[in-house]
């Protein structure tokens, strides 16, 4: 093997370790942030360099010493126009980052998820929460990296948690565990006022009125027709009526027994 062949078989090999090192946007050294345009532009110009540089004619068959090293060069040469039509179409570029970030591409999935996740919405707001948290697990797990589906699908699970007879859930435990995964959700997704509103039913389940109603409040501040917001807080005002009810007769009793 003469010194020219091992210095082109190194080449080949150090490119071939490049690819799978680097995403399709180092391969061709374009900014991700770019505009669609300037981006094409500049993701077109590397390729055509590349591919002069990579293409297998431009080596000779005695260079290359054998069969397997020009099998390798087909590779690379493949891979920078796979990179190059990727990142030049706006629809497989979407996919490709999608995978990068780790997101779901099964694009049937997807609209299976969002199609099982508006049904489960429905029953929802008729109260039929076996139901709903059904099509939520669905919705979930066709596409687990929607966490607004993931928070539907805590709620609903609460609000299948048995309730004594004041709505305290039965099951603390379980109850807690979900408040604390909501509220970390919150954190996530701070602006979607129905989040805060489940957070509060949550809350009122586990006795804690007075952060169920700054709750309530919150997401009336955000949505002032949010209706579960409203219904929860004509339910505290009642509640406060009652003990408040409850403390005088408690106290006139005491009158009448001393």
């Amino acid at each position: 093997m003469t010194q020219d062949t091992q210095t082109v078989r190194d080449k080949i090999d150090r490119m071939l370790q490049k690819l799978e090192d680097e995403n399709y946007y180092e391969l061709l050294d374009v900014d991700p942030e770019l505009d669609e345009a300037t981006l094409t532009r500049e993701a077109t110009s590397s390729f055509r360099q590349l591919a002069k540089e990579w293409h297998v004619d431009r080596y000779d068959k005695d260079a290359l010493g054998d069969d397997s090293y020009r099998e390798k060069l087909q590779d690379i040469f493949s891979s920078i126009n796979t990179a190059h039509q990727v990142l030049t179409n706006e629809e497989k570029r979407t996919e490709y980052d999608m995978e990068l970030s780790g997101e779901n591409t099964d694009i049937g999935a997807i609209l299976n998820a969002e199609n099982a996740f508006r049904k489960g919405q429905s029953m929802l707001e008729t109260g039929s929460y076996k139901g709903a948290y059904q099509k939520f697990e669905q919705a979930c797990e066709d596409n687990p990296d929607d966490i607004e589906y993931k928070a539907h699908l805590l709620y609903t699970e609460f609000l299948l948690v048995p309730k004594d007879k004041d709505g305290k859930a039965k099951d603390r435990s379980r109850a807690k565990e979900i408040f604390k995964e909501m509220d970390d959700i919150v954190d996530q997704i701070p602006d979607r006022p129905w989040i805060l509103a489940f957070l509060g039913v949550i809350a009122m389940g586990l006795g804690k009125y007075r952060e169920a109603s700054s709750l309530f409040n919150e997401t009336l501040q955000l949505d002032p027709k949010n209706v579960t917001a409203k219904r929860q807080k004509r339910l505290l005002k009642m509640r406060s009526k009652r003990e408040k009810n409850k403390g005088f007769f408690a106290k006139l009793m005491d009158k009448f027994k001393s």
